[in-house]
């Protein structure tokens, strides 16, 4: 656990940092997931695990955890909620990388980007070609430690303004670590949710 404010999950029990775990409130028609932190209210607040969330879905535990009454919510529709919320985060910190000059797009500029050591996450789309991660990532070329799959090529190319974009770098360690936490927790999260 790093520095910064520790939040208790009401699924386990467990101290994390507030970074960790996801925000809900009290809404009109049941329990809000608040990704980005904004809304006002009370809040819970709970580990994107699977036994976690299921545990604290049930009406008694958020209920007495918001202190009010709460109309109770599927953990199915909970979770896919969830998964667009980092959905829309990631796409969020890539368009921002993008607006900072800080990220690449499609085979040449991600190229050159690799071959200059910049490279801190590489993303391919879902719908990439093999033979385009295949060249990419052929010897010799320094790979970076972090790759990974997200979005089409289509939602990538929206993402850094082209038409489609097989292919994103992000070159600057603080977007990439960025990314890199929550691609890892929406790629857990999906594993945990049949």
């Amino acid at each position: 656990m790093g520095e910064g404010p520790v939040r208790t999950c009401i699924g386990c029990r467990k101290e994390f940092s507030k970074s960790d775990v996801v925000r809900i409130v009290a809404g009109p028609d049941g329990p809000v997931i608040d990704y980005r932190d904004k809304l006002p209210g009370r809040a819970a607040y709970v580990c994107p695990r699977r036994e976690c969330i299921d545990r604290a879905l049930s009406r008694e535990t958020l209920s007495r955890a918001l202190r009010t009454r709460i109309a109770s919510v599927s953990s199915a529709s909970f979770f896919e909620a969830l998964a667009e919320a980092i959905r829309n985060k990631i796409a969020s910190l890539i368009a921002m990388a993008v607006k900072a000059g800080k990220a690449a797009s499609g085979y040449s500029a991600v190229h050159d980007a690799l071959g200059k050591g910049r490279v801190g996450l590489l993303i391919f789309a879902a719908d990439c070609s093999e033979g385009t991660r295949r060249e990419l990532l052929a010897p010799g070329c320094p790979e970076p430690q972090r790759q990974t799959v997200l979005f089409t090529k289509t939602e990538l190319g929206a993402l850094v303004g082209r038409e489609e974009a097989g292919v994103v770098s992000i070159n600057e360690k603080g977007f990439s670590d960025a990314v890199w936490r929550e691609s890892e927790r929406l790629k857990n999260l999906l594993n945990a949710h049949p």
